[in-house]
């Protein structure tokens, strides 16, 4: 072994990085061979595998497992640990924590619905009551009886008295029915003849009274409408033999009890198309029959 030559660039000292001569450099690796095209009939078997030995290598195997491999559609890509205590419990709904003013106003509220339907509930009650007890029926009015004594009517006056026999009934089994400022009028044609006040009266529960009154004729002076052309038209019917009058009556009807003014109205009473039929000497009757019922018209209390 021999001292190298100062020459020698491997041996050569020099100042800085030691050279890279002194390595042996060696050949690259050859490239890897070009991927094999299968499915071509043209390939033959010596062509897939590069020829560096007499026998071809053995046959791939895949063991099925991929290094890099994407995680299944879905799924969470890190691997974690399954925790079955986290999947499975259940959350309870949240409550608030300051909850007993809410309590106390829903309760209240409960109360007070509570208590109006029981008060509702009692004025039905008390209504239905009231009803059974002292249910009011508007009296029954009927014409008995109308005559005319020493009736006449020219083209310029009218003379006569109407006599009326009036049933009245009541139906009430425990209220009596007061009638009071009672006034009745006659008409023709919507032309009033004669008027009169009644004296109050009384029908008992359960009861039918009679009550007669009588009404004298009545004619304004200087009325030319009466004297135009209803008077001429009465005198023609009464020359028939047959007139046709209304009776109508108002009045204040009270229904009591013993010591109690249970229910006020104001009636109207209409008993219309009362047929008269006249005879010689200027008298009439009501036309023979059942009677006349009348029809009721209903005000309040209150008005006149």
């Amino acid at each position: 072994m021999g001292v190298p030559s100062p020459d020698d660039p491997k041996h050569k000292i020099v100042m800085g990085y030691p050279s890279m001569d002194r390595y042996h450099l060696q050949a690259p690796p050859a490239p890897y061979p070009p991927p094999p095209v299968y499915g071509s009939s043209s390939i033959h078997h010596h062509q897939l595998y590069p020829s560096t030995s007499s026998q071809p290598p053995p046959p791939f195997q895949h063991d099925g497992k991929y290094p890099n491999a994407a995680p299944p559609l879905g799924g969470n890509p890190y691997n974690q640990p399954y925790n079955e205590y986290y999947y499975q419990q259940h959350y309870k709904p949240l409550v608030p924590l300051n909850n007993n003013n809410d309590s106390d106003s829903s309760s209240f509220g409960r109360v007070m619905l509570i208590l109006m339907i029981v008060l509702v509930a009692s004025m039905c009650m008390m209504s239905l009551v009231m009803w059974f007890l002292f249910g009011t029926y508007i009296p029954e009015f009927e014409v008995a009886s109308l005559k005319v004594s020493n009736f006449t009517a020219t083209d310029t006056t009218l003379t006569g008295t109407w006599e009326v026999e009036l049933s009245v009934t009541n139906t009430n089994k425990e209220l009596a029915v007061n009638f009071d400022r009672v006034m009745s009028s006659i008409f023709y044609k919507e032309a009033l003849l004669g008027i009169s006040t009644l004296q109050p009266f009384q029908v008992d529960q359960m009861n039918r009274s009679t009550v007669n009154f009588s009404m004298p004729a009545e004619q304004k002076p200087n009325d030319m409408k009466l004297q135009s052309w209803v008077l001429p038209t009465l005198s023609q019917d009464q020359s028939n033999g047959v007139v046709v009058f209304s009776l109508r009556l108002a009045m204040k009807t009270n229904f009591t009890t013993a010591n109690l003014v249970y229910r006020q109205e104001n009636l109207r009473v209409l008993c219309e198309n009362v047929q008269v039929v006249f005879t010689v000497g200027g008298k009439g009757t009501m036309s023979p029959g059942l009677g006349n019922i009348c029809l009721i018209r209903l005000h309040d209390g209150d008005e006149d």
